[in-house]
């Protein structure tokens, strides 16, 4: 509850009211994609190529249990986005459902530093937050930014038109409850989890300046730092609220009205950041905001395009709700840091340019060394020539011993040295997966090559000491075995029936299997590997391969007149155009089928799996008969 002094109706301001009435009769668009693409980034991680998709694979690294979580609350998986870029999937009581997804950014000696704890410094997005990625990652070049800083930048995925704020009631199918999520459930999983040192900041943008500061106003103990880039910190003056509920019907049809109820409740007098500022005075607090001129194309300007009208307009309503949170700051003798721009507009490269400028001030309030906000580094030797193409970025540390080699970090990759392979640089996709894998502790070992494109021009490898990882857009970065790399060769690689690999491989009753496009190669506990491919590759995949009836594969298939059929442990796999491909379990059916010429004689090819009989006993189907087997009397029908 907020000191009753601040519940009284506010005065009613005539230019907040002109501002209010411009925003709205622009539909109140945030500006936010309209100067989005910024040089060198995209939908995807700088740390990709463009063709890149982000490459999510399941966590290999195992996290300790997390302790002292509330009931219902669970970190259900993490996925691998880069080698230094991790997505949380949480169970929450709070919101229960859907997981709630939460993306890390590591700090810069996460890997070098195993024991080392981090300060935090938490982004939060803006209104039209997306379920997929953070506006941050999509839109600014933040993965570079914090690359060579020591702090976990946390950012929270979703949201949309939320506020970060615990809803009233439900609406558009969701009951958001964020701040009891990201205060009560996501705090105890970092700090038992992801080695925070409990030092945190918290920033955002538009909606998510507004949160910040009323996370911050209303939680003074989690965080140090606050800051508001082109927020709304005044949201209870007169026309304010029907701004927000307009903006929050544009994005996304919500009724702002199951958020904090109607205007002029005590939700939303609990809610205004500038009714709030006495809770921060022990906070350091940073504002921005720009004056809504467009200055694209003037020589200190970082836009990248011309601003539409929606970001003048909205720029200008976040510059005059921010002043009037700045005069009640002074006012309760909380000072806080001010940029009032003299121009700039409702935009995302405005906000990268806010995250750079108020870095400075995170690092004081977090405490950071010097060395913390981001050494200078160099790189020698080998590593140095590997990487002069810059391929991967500026380094962000000093190499480092790994296995029996060395290892050093960059912006966009890692660099790896041993004495018996050399030096190459790794990035993207296939980075990120031999990173969780394990790196060179992994069975991989080190990699011998660079990052190369296939024959084909669809996909890349890199070779390593024990095997290699093969990437395409369609399949993902998948880890080849040096055996099943041999075995797939004998069939042309990716350029054969098989394809490329799509998934990991499978230890499996002493053998291993791994699946491929169109089929698999199986290598049974003698190290002997097989491909099977094809319809009869597909009807194995059915059977659950070597968990099957069948068991392991012998040899390859073999062509045979009509048709072909592959051999395994228990029995054989029967194909022809016409009937499909069908198994036969070796027994006495098999036998008094094959005393008839098999696929050859009277019978023909199969034309259904071999199966039991319900009164007991079993039974094949062929094109030209059936052969069962009763009490072990052999029956022809």
């Amino acid at each position: 509850m907020r000191d009753t002094a601040f519940r009284s109706p506010q005065r009613r301001r005539p230019w907040l009211a002109a501002v209010v009435t411009l925003a709205l009769g622009l539909s109140v668009t945030p500006a936010v994609h309209a100067q989005s693409s910024l040089p060198g980034s995209s939908d995807l991680s700088d740390s990709f190529r463009p063709s890149d998709p982000p490459q999510r694979t399941p966590l290999r690294t195992e996290y300790p249990d997390i302790d002292n979580l509330p009931s219902g609350v669970a970190l259900e998986r993490v996925e691998w986005i880069t080698n230094r870029r991790i997505a949380l999937f949480i169970r929450s009581a709070a919101m229960p459902g859907e997981l709630q997804q939460v993306q890390i950014l590591l700090a810069r000696d996460w890997h070098s530093a195993p024991t080392r704890t981090f300060a935090e410094v938490w982004a939060l997005d803006g209104l039209r937050a997306r379920n997929d990625d953070s506006g941050w990652t999509i839109e600014t070049n933040i993965e570079q930014f914090y690359a060579d800083k020591n702090v976990n930048v946390i950012m929270p995925v979703g949201g949309e038109s939320s506020f970060y704020s615990d809803w009233q009631q439900p609406d558009n199918g969701k009951h958001y409850k964020w701040e009891t999520f990201l205060m009560q459930e996501l705090v105890p999983i970092l700090d038992s989890g992801f080695r925070s040192n409990k030092e945190r900041a918290v920033v955002g943008l538009s909606m998510g300046g507004t949160a910040a500061m009323n996370l911050a106003q209303r939680n003074p103990h989690i965080f140090g730092f606050v800051g508001s880039f082109s927020g709304y910190l005044d949201t209870t003056s007169a026309g304010m609220p029907q701004a927000i509920l307009a903006a929050q019907r544009d994005a996304g049809g919500y009724d702002g009205t199951r958020m904090w109820g109607q205007p002029g409740s005590q939700d939303w007098i609990d809610h205004d950041p500038k009714l709030g500022i006495e809770a921060l005075k022990d906070t350091k607090v940073y504002v921005s905001a720009g004056s809504g001129r467009d200055d694209f194309g003037q020589s200190d300007s970082v836009a990248t395009g011309p601003a539409n009208a929606a970001g003048v307009g909205l720029e200008i309503l976040s510059r005059m709700s921010t002043e009037t949170f700045v005069r009640h700051a002074r006012a309760a003798g909380v000072e806080p840091v001010v940029h009032f721009r003299p121009s700039g507009v409702h935009a995302w490269p405005y906000w990268q340019f806010e995250m750079t400028q108020a870095w400075p001030h995170m690092a004081n309030a977090l405490g950071l060394s010097r060395e913390d906000r981001g050494p200078e580094c160099t790189t020698v030797g080998a590593i140095a020539e590997a990487t002069k193409s810059g391929v991967i970025g500026s380094c962000v540390n000093n190499e480092y011993p790994v296995e029996d080699g060395m290892r050093q970090d960059f912006r966009n990759g890692v660099a790896y040295w041993s004495p018996d392979t050399g030096a190459h640089a790794l990035f993207g996709a296939i980075n990120a997966r031999y990173h969780h894998i394990g790196g060179p502790a992994s069975w991989l070992g080190f990699p011998k090559t660079g990052e190369l494109t296939t024959p084909d021009g669809v996909g890349r490898y890199v070779h390593f000491e024990h095997g290699s990882i093969y990437f395409t857009p369609a399949t993902g970065a998948v880890e080849v075995p040096a055996s099943t790399m041999a075995a797939w060769g004998t069939a042309n690689w990716e350029r054969g029936p098989l394809g490329y690999p799509t998934g990991a491989p499978r230890d499996v009753n002493g053998g291993q299997v791994q699946e491929f496009q169109k089929g698999a190669v199986v290598t049974n506990s003698t190290g002997r590997a097989n491909l099977v491919h094809g319809a009869i590759g597909a009807k194995y995949k059915e059977l659950d391969t070597v968990s099957s009836p069948l068991g392991f594969p012998k040899g390859p298939e073999r062509p045979i007149r009509g048709g072909a059929f592959q051999e395994f442990d228990n029995g054989n796999i029967y194909w022809s155009a016409a009937t499909g491909a069908h198994y036969i379990k070796y027994g006495d059916i098999f036998r008094h089928w094959g005393g008839q010429g098999y696929e050859q004689g009277k019978f023909g090819f199969p034309t259904a799996d071999h199966a039991a009989i319900p009164a007991g006993g079993e039974i094949v189907e062929f094109r030209n008969g059936t052969i069962s087997q009763v009490n072990g009397t052999i029956k022809e029908g």
